[in-house]
């Protein structure tokens, strides 16, 4: 008897729940936030990256909150940038996310059937076309020569970003002067804002605008959208402020160089829009660097040993390895013993990594990626190739690296590289396993260049 009751209730007890009933969803969680009550909700994948959402109120009569996740990562991870949600008439809803978690929607919807669409939206055009791998490289049996596109820049093992949160004076005063003691190049992700009128917040850039102007002006670090005020936005038009403002006013820090540049919507905000995320950061020329960084703040606990250990399996691994402080010194939240035994563990691997800003090394990778090498004409004493590259050049600046290896019977001392000008570059020797090879910067344009063998 007892067993029948336990089984009659918990059957009761489903009935009431606001759960989701669908099939395979593909990783994707949907549930009501924060309710316990007759309402539920339903869904299924309509396409690949889009889902439909199905809504049964029964007889709840106040608005209902729907909580989607999204996975970001795998095989099944969506595209959370290019995320939106509407309803049935196909008109945009207004959809809440955390700054640094965009794949996490909250979407408040009123207690009554219907359905609504989230759904990946596809850049105008599609997505252009990238080389292979096997394109960035190039053997030609006649001269015995062989080209490739450097992974990272001057044939590194790995690249590190450094990156600096909320225009704190400590990095002016402590980050800065200590990264030039390392001859290290840092991103700061500030928030250029001026005070709010009735706000609590004071800003913090605006108080010491003369020394982040100084600061730009030496050139030696590289600035990045924290948004104007790190508060989040309600509604379309306060997004586009947040964003916006805070990119008008780096290029105005910097003027004459390229206008791309990270964005972080920083964590402990919340952000209201229609649109997606991909909308602002086309319009203002951003890519999105919220994802895939450590923090290196003391609370979270042995910092140096963790970071000596994600380091080492990034160069192991070739890839970018990032981390970010807030403010620097004791009292802080890193203090600057800490700061500096961080520096020196990149210090000791610096002959193999890239330490560079968060813009260089995005744009080195989206530049690779678009890159490829094509073989014109050889003969004994020529190499005459195609250097292809399809970014933006209003944009993406950073030179490529291209290395060369050659039969070990070959003179090095005897190549010589031009550009179709005749101008010469040029070339540097470095060792490789097995030999050495010779390294040479070309500008992300599609180009051509021929190597020469003097006599």
């Amino acid at each position: 008897m007892k067993q029948f009751q336990c089984i009659a209730c918990a059957a009761s007890l489903l009935a009431v729940l606001p759960v989701m009933h669908a099939a395979d969803l593909g990783g994707v969680i949907v549930r009501l936030d924060g309710y316990d009550g007759p309402a539920s909700v339903s869904a299924q994948l309509v396409e690949p990256f889009k889902m439909q959402i199905t809504v049964n109120p029964a007889n709840e009569t106040k608005s209902l909150a729907i909580r989607v996740e999204l996975p970001n990562s795998g095989s099944r991870a969506w595209p959370a940038a290019d995320v939106e949600v509407r309803d049935a008439q196909g008109r945009a809803l207004m959809v809440r996310r955390a700054g640094i978690e965009w794949s996490k929607l909250l979407i408040s919807v009123p207690a009554v059937a219907g359905n609504y669409f989230v759904q990946a939206v596809h850049p105008a055009g599609g997505k252009p076309s990238l080389p292979s791998e096997k394109e960035r490289v190039l053997a030609d049996d006649t001269t015995g020569l062989r080209l490739g596109i450097a992974k990272w820049h001057d044939g590194r093992k790995a690249a590190l970003s450094i990156r600096f949160d909320d225009s704190h004076p400590t990095h002016l005063t402590k980050a800065m002067p200590i990264l030039r003691e390392y001859g290290f190049r840092g991103t700061f992700m500030i928030n250029p804002g001026a005070s709010e009128p009735g706000g609590r917040r004071r800003s913090g850039f605006e108080a010491h605008q003369a020394e982040w102007q100084a600061a730009a002006r030496q050139g030696d670090h590289e600035f990045a959208n924290h948004s104007a005020h790190h508060r989040g936005a309600v509604g379309d038009d306060d997004m586009e402020a947040e964003i916006g403002e805070a990119a008008q006013a780096i290029w105005k820090l910097t003027p004459g160089k390229s206008k791309l540049m990270a964005l972080n919507l920083g964590g402990g905000t919340r952000w209201e829009t229609t649109r997606t995320l991909r909308y602002y950061l086309e319009k203002y020329h951003q890519f999105d660097a919220s994802q895939n960084s450590t923090g290196m703040d003391d609370s979270y606990g042995n910092r140096v040993a963790n970071f000596r250990r994600i380091l080492e399996q990034h160069l192991s691994r070739g890839l970018w390895c990032r981390i970010h402080y807030h403010c620097i010194g004791d009292g802080g939240a890193s203090s600057e013993a800490n700061f500096r035994a961080a520096l020196d563990v990149a210090k000791e691997h610096q002959s193999k990594l890239w330490i560079a800003g968060m813009a260089d090394i995005h744009k080195y990778q989206s530049e690779r990626s678009a890159s490829k090498l094509k073989l014109q004409q050889s003969d004994s004493k020529r190499l005459t190739f195609e250097f292809i590259c399809q970014t933006d050049a209003a944009l993406f600046d950073q030179p490529l690296t291209l290395e060369v290896t050659h039969p070990q019977s070959l003179d090095a001392s005897r190549l010589k590289v031009k550009d179709a000008q005749g101008n010469v570059i040029p070339l540097r020797t470095a060792p490789v396993e097995g030999g050495s090879v010779l390294r040479f910067d070309v500008a992300p344009r599609t180009a051509v260049y021929s190597i020469e063998m003097t006599r």
